[in-house]
């Protein structure tokens, strides 16, 4: 018989030390590295992707509101819950065609200076209060509606006019004539540094009425809004060019207001 032979052990030499190298152990240990890269820059992709939409989505919202800060006009018109459930309702003609909550008045573009007695000049002044709806002007904005007491109930209510969006102070050079039910009133703001209004002889504006405040043009109560009650208002507003605040830097400003009727008190019939 023959006898089992022995194995005889190879030296490990150098070669060998470079075959295991390029062998399993480091190529599965460099897999494993490469994969762990692969998945953070899919992670930092994953999350530039979303930051991307977030970032897309917040300008499309600025986008759509300042699209209808545009469509609703350099004046809205508009009034509180109280006054809706005790049935007031506005509209832009006498008939209330078309009664609504809300109204707004279509904006006045490309304006320059203008003056109050160019109304008289230019012959509009007597239709300023007599056309219904949007009248826009060749420099001036004017616009017309209508609140009716549709209820059931007798009530005050107080109206207001706001500044709620301003550029370039372009406010401090404006003149805001409010009629109410045929009656006008001419509203400016104060004098830098006083509480009067400029006053400009000879052109309608020397009695105007200063702002109740930096940022309010009026706010009045009246009394006694009977059922059936109608008050027409005619909101006209212009750039004075004798005010010494229309100067070039307002150019290229612009100007947004709200007017806001709110219930007072239940009056007692």
């Amino acid at each position: 018989m023959f006898g089992k032979k022995n194995k005889t052990e190879e030296p490990f030499t150098p070669r060998d030390l470079d075959g295991l190298r390029k062998g399993n152990w480091f190529n599965h240990r460099g897999v494993r590295r490469d994969a762990e890269k692969v998945t953070k820059e899919e992670k930092r992709k994953k999350t530039a992707r979303w930051l991307t939409l977030v970032l897309i989505l917040i300008i499309i919202i600025l986008w759509l509101l300042s699209c209808m800060a545009t469509q609703w006009g350099d004046l809205v018109v508009k009034m509180d819950r109280d006054l809706e459930t005790r049935g007031v309702i506005l509209s832009e003609t006498a008939d209330f065609a078309e009664p609504a909550i809300m109204l707004s008045g279509k904006s006045a573009e490309e304006v320059y200076h203008f003056t109050y007695d160019w109304f008289e000049a230019r012959g509009v002044l007597k239709d300023l209060d007599n056309i219904d709806g949007s009248h826009n002007g060749d420099d001036y904005f004017a616009y017309t509606f209508y609140l009716q007491n549709n209820g059931i109930e007798t009530f005050d209510y107080n109206a207001s006019l706001e500044v709620t969006g301003v550029a370039k102070s372009c406010d401090e050079a404006c003149r805001i004539m409010v009629y109410k039910n045929g009656e006008p009133t001419i509203y400016a703001k104060p004098m830098l540094g006083t509480d009067t209004p400029e006053k400009i002889a000879g052109d309608g504006t020397d009695n105007a009425v200063a702002f109740y405040d930096n940022d309010t043009v009026f706010s009045h109560l009246y009394e006694d809004f009977t059922p059936g009650d109608v008050d027409k208002y005619t909101v006209v507003i212009w750039f004075e060019g004798e005010d010494s605040e229309c100067i070039n830097d307002i150019m290229g400003g612009h100007m947004r207001l709200t007017m806001m009727f709110e219930a007072a008190e239940l009056e007692t019939q």
